[in-house]
């Protein structure tokens, strides 16, 4: 097991086993002053990192795409061979994560995990997040799980068709625990790896 930083995108786990998935995670704003690159580290258990290479941004800022090559440059330096990936958007991750599946093939994913993203208004009065995330679940409703609280879209109409598209793949958070989510997630995605 390696563990790079590979500032400023964020910071990669190497698992031992060179082909085991490798799970991409962008998370949110700071919370309490600490940035998602810290904090999303915390809902990484030993689990998780037996069976996946994990990569976690520094934070909302990055570039996605560039980010990623850099992650798939790293992963390749390091002899690992990742058997499939996993897109994994927390909150203000859908910032990276737009920019990404923007620019690439949103096929490279087996699953994505959209968890309560924020899809509001803008401040030019536009829904082009909420209208990008449809348009994914349109597209990739078979691959897609959304797990949301009621209101960390800020969004009620973006929310209940996502979760509409995502169907059985779709929680909602009833306690409303927006950090939360994170652990329901975390243990959705542990059940889809087990056979």
């Amino acid at each position: 097991m390696v563990d790079p930083k590979i500032p400023p995108h964020g910071q990669l786990w190497v698992a031992d086993d060179a082909n085991v998935p490798l799970l991409v995670v962008f998370g949110g704003k700071p919370v309490a002053h600490v940035r998602s690159g810290i904090y999303m580290w915390n809902y990484m258990t030993t689990a998780l990192k037996a069976k996946f290479h994990i990569f976690v941004a520094a934070g909302m800022n990055v570039k996605g795409t560039e980010s990623y090559r850099i992650v798939m440059q790293t992963l390749k330096e390091h002899g690992a061979t990742p058997s499939r990936q996993i897109l994994y958007l927390f909150s203000g991750g859908w910032l990276p994560g737009m920019d990404l599946l923007g620019s690439c093939d949103p096929d490279l994913f087996s699953s994505i995990y959209l968890v309560d993203i924020w899809m509001g208004q803008d401040d030019k009065g536009s829904f082009r997040v909420a209208d990008f995330y449809k348009a994914l679940a349109d597209k990739n409703r078979a691959k897609l799980h959304y797990i949301f609280t009621k209101g960390g879209a800020e969004n009620a109409e973006a929310r209940n068709y996502i979760a509409d598209k995502a169907g059985p793949r779709a929680i909602f958070a009833k306690d409303g625990d927006h950090m939360g989510t994170n652990n329901i997630a975390i243990g959705a995605l542990l059940h889809e790896l087990t056979p």
